[in-house]
């Protein structure tokens, strides 16, 4: 059984700004208001991100990953479900150090075949564990780029 977790396919998928659009609570950051509950389940889907990674879905597992508090999961994972996001694992650290770590560690467990995010220093860790690094533009990814090079 544990060979054939090994091989499983993952698709790595970051949080903010790739597939959650969180700008309307942006001149919170810094106050106690910037994670309550409330405000990150009136976050939107980036647009077209739910429905490829719904597609995506078909032929990876999706392991989903932030800058955020671990305490954050249970809100995180419940905004993912709220949104029609597919179910996946949720991995969440605000140190980069700590999100390398992680996907390190996902890397034994699964084939990554790529990585989506929208930052370099999301490239960067893609890099680091030897995937397909997608990065597309902060809050307006082209999702046709993410069919183009992981669905055809």
């Amino acid at each position: 059984m544990e060979v054939e977790e090994c091989m499983m396919k993952a698709v790595l998928v970051f949080i903010d700004g790739t597939i959650c659009d969180d700008r309307h609570r942006l001149h919170l950051y810094g106050t106690p208001h910037f994670n309550k509950d409330e405000n990150i389940l009136n976050d939107t889907a980036v647009i077209g991100s739910v429905e490829c990674l719904n597609e995506l879905h078909k032929q990876f597992n999706i392991i989903y990953i932030g800058a955020r508090f671990e305490q954050m999961k249970e809100i995180t994972l419940k905004w993912i479900i709220k949104t029609g996001f597919p179910n996946g694992e949720v991995y969440l650290s605000e140190k980069q150090e700590d999100r390398l770590e992680i996907a390190k560690a996902l890397s034994k467990k699964y084939n990554i075949v790529a990585g989506i995010g929208d930052r370099w220093d999301d490239n960067e860790l893609h890099l680091q564990i030897g995937c397909m690094s997608i990065i597309l533009e902060e809050y307006k990814g082209n999702w046709n780029t993410v069919r183009k090079y992981l669905l055809n």
